[in-house]
């Protein structure tokens, strides 16, 4: 047995290529004297870091859609390139006009590749997230509503709300009560997290509303995914499945989209702890535009003209091109408006004048003696005080093109009502 144990050492203190041979052919096993590892070194083998443990990324999906690789220099649809300029697009989204066009140009007679209506999305991490947001979005309405987007812990299946033809049915996901839906917002140092449960109206009827469920701020860094993922479980844990169902994701301008996979592969771990039926991944409906009053999949609040009134030499249709480039502005403050009540409506009918370099000089809304200074059939005028005020003061704002000669008087009837 000493003569055995004495060649063995003997065999392994040869050069390591006859060392190996020798091993192969001896009946008692040869254990070679490892390298000298340093102890971080041995530590960090034993209980690697996250990031030295991470597995590598999954493979995609099989989908019958095109592959869109978005990077700064191009956008990549399968084997074609496609050049852009994502520096710009930091703080609104933006339609792709490049992207646009290429995806509509594979749509042709007898071969359309968006039959399923879904693309694969691979952003890399260094890309604005608003320009990751309107490459999104812009392959949504060119057919592909449906985005399977690489998070790094797996792949996220989102739905992009696009406008519907009128009287088409609501999805059926968006009839199911008490589904959850979250707000998440990426900061400069941490990742803001609100869970919210969707109810039906107390009253039975109008509106559905949102009710806060969990809220948390969480520092970005690598265990950011696992601590929102935490919350998200213990909010979706009596919820009804997929859990959650809608997401409003939005970003502070000089976010990039690295952090937004990290942020997303949160959702991708309560998916796979929560399978849905049938094993599928499920379909999480996005919006990257702010939280507004009521879930994501519930109609906007709509705004119509009631009739303008123009005194001045100043174009109607001047008048109504930079108002409506504002609708925005009034649309949030009815928003806030309907936090208050949810079936709230009515007119909104703001005086203006406009002076000689295109600025308004003042605003307000008078009293309506009439059900519509136009004669036209309309809603009431809107009994939310702070609504109106709110209105007239995005009126006060806005700055028109400077008039042929003098003033330009105007009275401009807004109708606000709720989305179905």
């Amino acid at each position: 047995m000493k003569i055995t144990r004495l060649t063995n050492v003997l065999r392994c203190s040869i050069p390591r290529r006859i060392a190996a041979l020798a091993c192969a052919a001896s009946v008692v096993g040869c254990t070679q004297a490892p390298a000298q590892t340093p102890p971080q070194a041995r530590q960090e083998a034993v209980s690697p870091s996250p990031a030295t443990a991470a597995a590598p990324p999954p493979a995609a999906p099989d989908v019958e859609g095109p592959r869109i690789r978005i990077a700064l220099k191009e956008i990549r649809i399968d084997d074609a390139a496609v050049p852009w300029a994502p520096a710009p697009i930091r703080d609104r989204l933006h339609k792709i006009d490049p992207l646009f066009d290429a995806l509509r140009e594979l749509r042709k007679p007898g071969l359309d590749p968006f039959a399923k209506g879904e693309c694969v999305f691979e952003i890399e991490p260094d890309v604005p997230f608003m320009a990751a947001a309107s490459a999104i979005m812009t392959g949504a309405f060119a057919g592909c509503p449906v985005a399977w987007v690489s998070t790094g812990s797996g792949w996220l299946k989102l739905r992009t709300p696009v406008p519907q033809p009128p009287g088409k049915p609501p999805a059926p996901e968006s009839r199911v009560a008490s589904r959850r839906q979250t707000a998440l917002h990426i900061g400069p140092t941490a990742f803001d997290l609100t869970v919210f449960a969707v109810v039906p109206p107390a009253s039975g009827a109008g509106r559905e509303e949102v009710q806060e469920v969990a809220k948390r701020s969480v520092a970005r860094g690598t265990s950011a995914a696992r601590e929102l993922g935490s919350v998200l479980a213990g909010a979706c844990e009596q919820a009804p499945r997929p859990c959650p169902a809608g997401l409003w994701l939005t970003a502070d301008t000089d976010a990039l989209f690295g952090e937004a996979a990290r942020a997303l592969g949160a959702i991708v771990h309560v998916q796979n702890a929560n399978p849905s039926a049938g094993g599928e991944a499920a379909e999480v409906l996005v919006s990257f535009r702010p939280r507004g009053s009521g879930p994501i999949d519930q109609l906007p609040p709509a705004i119509r003209l009631a009739g303008t009134q123009v005194s001045g030499r100043l174009a109607p249709e001047e008048i109504q091109r930079v108002v409506r480039s504002h609708f925005g502005a009034f649309r949030a403050c009815y928003e806030e408006g309907l936090k208050r009540n949810p079936n709230l409506e009515g007119r909104v009918s703001v005086r203006f004048v406009i002076g000689n370099d295109g600025r308004v000089m003042q605003a307000g809304a008078p009293p309506e003696t009439s059900p519509n200074p136009a004669g036209q059939a309309s809603a009431p005028p809107m009994p939310d005080e702070k609504v109106v005020a709110c209105v007239v003061g995005a009126f006060e704002k806005l700055v028109f093109p400077a008039p042929e000669a003098g003033i330009v008087s105007v009275v401009y009837p807004i109708q606000f009502s709720p989305g179905s």
